[in-house]
């Protein structure tokens, strides 16, 4: 390759990446709309079941049938994977909303001064803990790694409690 095609390579994924950080930096800024009611009937225990897709005792007992094959061990994966991203995806809108509910909580100065901070370590657990979810999920299909995801729902329902004992009216 030429110095000029490698730099021109560089430079286009340079702003690929760029304008991809943008998108995502600007749905971190822009929150969804909360409304009451959402906020009343929300559930974090509602992503528990996502620790029992990715067990792997399910897999086993499949192993262990005389009916079982390559094929159906490979669409029962896949068929699962495309379940936890959907958990995935709904679970991080929800804690969108949770950021947004704790920050108009700060907006309002209805809780403690240290509220914000907590929201911030909140979202780094969450993400981190999203990420490690969402990065293993192609090699678990391929049976590579065994992902954990009940620190990710631990997050989520800490986060949950979080913003309900800020929410709480002072006594």
């Amino acid at each position: 390759m030429t110095p000029l095609l490698v730099a021109v390579f560089l430079t286009t994924f340079t702003l690929g990446v760029l304008v991809w950080l943008t998108l995502k930096l600007s749905g971190v800024l822009h929150p969804p709309a909360v409304d009451a009611e959402w906020w009343r009937h929300f559930q974090p225990e509602k992503y528990r079941p996502l620790s029992h897709l990715l067990d792997r005792g399910e897999i086993l007992f499949l192993r262990s049938q005389p009916s079982c094959s390559f094929g159906l061990l490979w669409g029962f994966r896949a068929e699962r994977a495309r379940i936890c991203l959907n958990f995935l995806r709904e679970m991080r809108a929800d804690f969108e909303r949770l950021q947004a509910v704790g920050q108009a909580l700060v907006v309002a100065n209805r809780c403690s001064p240290s509220f914000h901070e907590e929201l911030f370590r909140q979202r780094v657990r969450f993400t981190f803990a999203w990420w490690r979810v969402r990065a293993a999920l192609p090699a678990w299909r391929l049976g590579l790694v065994e992902p954990e995801p009940a620190p990710l729902v631990e997050t989520l329902e800490n986060s949950a409690a979080a913003v309900r004992v800020a929410f709480a009216p002072v006594a």
